[in-house]
């Protein structure tokens, strides 16, 4: 079985120190716990030009992506690593591909520093479920509750979304709530 994960939100926590540019750039204070909406729409002193500029500044900056914290526990670095090895796992990310530098080579790099011996990156700034679908991936993980709908309905794909506080009141029948990546090992039984 092939299984795809999503990797800012879901392997990478990209909000905390996206909400630290946000605030700096905007001068207002925004409780990590109070995002309910990955788009900050609920900020009336966040523009969405404000939030673009941030998203473009991040993507030129390679060192922003180095400096991620993980977020699954060692053991859970142990299963996504032996999924790896059986060339068994991809990453399908939404992240902005640069000139200046490759965001494929400094995402491969820091997925191997946390433990995937072997990863296998897919970029795309359309929908994933198109990704999804093209290399057969059964099962599928991201943060984003759009990313989760479009795969849901428009491919076969079991899809996982793990809980964090700006998806929590998205509901899909064919989406499944889970807590950490440690519930993907009842999924490949």
């Amino acid at each position: 079985m092939k299984v795809a994960l999503d990797i800012d939100g879901v392997v990478a926590d990209f909000v905390s120190p996206f909400v630290q540019i946000l605030e700096a750039r905007s001068g207002g204070a925004i409780d990590l716990e109070s995002v309910t909406d990955p788009n900050f729409t609920n900020y009336p002193f966040l523009s969405s030009e404000l939030i673009k500029q941030c998203v473009m500044e991040v993507s030129d900056d390679p060192q922003f992506w180095r400096g991620l914290a993980p977020l699954p526990s060692l053991v859970e670095w142990q299963c996504l690593d032996l999924l790896s090895r059986a060339e068994r796992l991809i990453f399908v990310t939404h992240r902005y591909e640069r000139d200046h530098y490759s965001i494929h080579d400094v995402t491969c790099e820091w997925l191997r520093e946390h433990g995937v011996s072997k990863p296998v990156v897919y970029f795309t700034q359309s929908a994933k479920s198109a990704l999804v679908d093209k290399l057969g991936v059964k099962l599928f993980v991201d943060d984003r509750h759009e990313n989760c709908q479009d795969v849901a309905e428009n491919t076969e794909a079991t899809v996982l979304m793990p809980h964090r506080s700006y998806n929590q009141s998205f509901e899909h029948p064919r989406v499944t709530r889970i807590q950490d990546l440690h519930a993907l090992t009842t999924y490949l039984g």
